[in-house]
């Protein structure tokens, strides 16, 4: 999915409950920002006078109709001569509109210098990473395209699955129009020293929309994984680098390898307790910044903010469908991918009911005296050798995904 409720704003855009702004937008001139989920006018069967007539939040959009993303930043991607293969966008082409014929993305070129080939204990190799990587962005544009979860499902799976087919969901609610169409600016893949099942290797790609091909959109991690012996690569895990976040080098060996993270590796975090400890943190009992980011805590800000009277909770935990992907660091630490889930619960004061938009999920005929949104949130954290400081999320994406 390229790069929407990745939980950073658009350019010109701000956070309306972040830094400065954490008191929440004004309500007067109908012009501030929104979170993520593009909820709107919840109320409660107050007496008249008691909340605002107002639409909350204001209704932006980009021009044409497309609803606006939240994009991040886009970040240098790292040349590494040993594991790097460039992708040249060499030619624009016009937005996607709905029924239209949808141009064929860029395939990956062969790069000027051609890295070492991973040695035989890679899951696969540079050419077919290339390759898995043009298949998965070509699918990905015809799924986004026709907001089709069947296509998606052939190259997506997991949280990334759950998240994108949420924006979906929504995005049909809202009869927004679909994605353009993008493809990547470059990209440098780290093959793990794997043979087991599932096999995977991670790709770290610039992304750029075809109509602008020489503006980068925002840099991500895609972990592609393959359940068994001839099965598709699909991507599980694709966070997005967050803006000022420092990545950690990746140690490549001579054969062009990766080195994979085990749960026997000394890390400050062990590596079986990361997902767990995360979901502490962001429940305020851990030690891992908050990266002040994700869908659900910039609604859990909203929901407040508009309900006062009301109990807005919100809980994390470890998502049981997700296993726990590492590279080792350069300096002994590792890059750790993996997923958690969150529960947003809005609970109206005793004899009161709450009338919610969220497309999708609610609608204003309906109510409720309870409502729960649930989330999935995937993370690229860096976690220093057993000792060191540092801890950080360096990449994050999340979004609705039920109920």
């Amino acid at each position: 999915m390229n790069e929407w409720d990745s939980g950073m704003p658009a350019p010109g855009r701000q956070d309306p409950y972040g830094g400065a702004d954490a008191a929440g937008p004004d309500e007067d001139d109908g012009t501030a920002a929104y979170p993520i989920t593009w909820e709107r006018e919840p109320w409660l069967g107050l007496p008249s006078g008691d909340w605002p007539d107002e639409d909350w939040p204001p209704r932006h959009r980009r021009p044409g109709g497309v609803r606006a993303r939240w994009w991040l930043p886009a970040l240098i991607v790292i040349a590494g001569a040993s594991a790097v293969v460039g992708v040249i966008l060499t030619s624009g082409h016009s937005a996607v509109s709905p029924g239209a014929a949808r141009p064929a993305p860029p395939r990956p070129m062969a790069p000027a210098s051609s890295p070492p080939a991973p040695a035989a204990q890679g899951p696969l190799t540079m050419t077919q990473a290339a390759q898995v990587l043009a298949d998965y962005t070509s699918a990905n544009n015809m799924a986004n395209a026709q907001r089709s979860d069947t296509v998606l499902a052939t190259i997506e799976t997991g949280s990334s699955y759950a998240i994108d087919a949420g924006i979906y969901r929504t995005q049909q609610a809202e009869g927004a129009a679909p994605y353009p169409a993008f493809g990547p600016q470059h990209a440098q893949y780290y093959f793990p020293q794997e043979t087991a099942y599932p096999r995977w290797f991670v790709v770290q790609v610039t992304n750029a929309d075809l109509a602008s091909p020489a503006k980068s959109t925002g840099t991500e991690y895609l972990l592609f994984t393959q359940a068994a012996s001839g099965a598709a690569w699909k991507n599980a895990v694709e966070p997005y680098l967050i803006g000022g976040a420092a990545a950690p080098a990746v140690a490549v060996g001579a054969d062009g390898l990766a080195t994979p993270v085990t749960g026997a590796t000394s890390l400050d975090v062990p590596m079986g307790q990361i997902a767990q400890v995360t979901a502490a943190s962001l429940d305020s009992a851990g030690p891992l910044p908050n990266p002040g980011n994700l869908a659900d805590l910039q609604d859990q800000a909203f929901w407040r903010h508009k309900l006062p009277a009301s109990s807005v909770t919100d809980t994390h935990a470890p998502d049981a469908g997700t296993g726990v992907f590492g590279l080792r660091a350069a300096d002994g630490g590792a890059l750790l991918f993996y997923t958690d889930s969150a529960q947003l619960t809005l609970t109206a004061p005793a004899g009161e009911a709450m009338h919610l938009t969220i497309p999708g999920y609610y609608s204003p005929s309906q109510s409720l005296s309870r409502a729960g949104v649930g989330y999935l949130e995937q993370f690229a954290v860096y976690d220093p050798p057993a000792g060191g400081s540092g801890l950080r999320v360096v990449a994050d994406y999340s979004g609705i995904t039920g109920l």
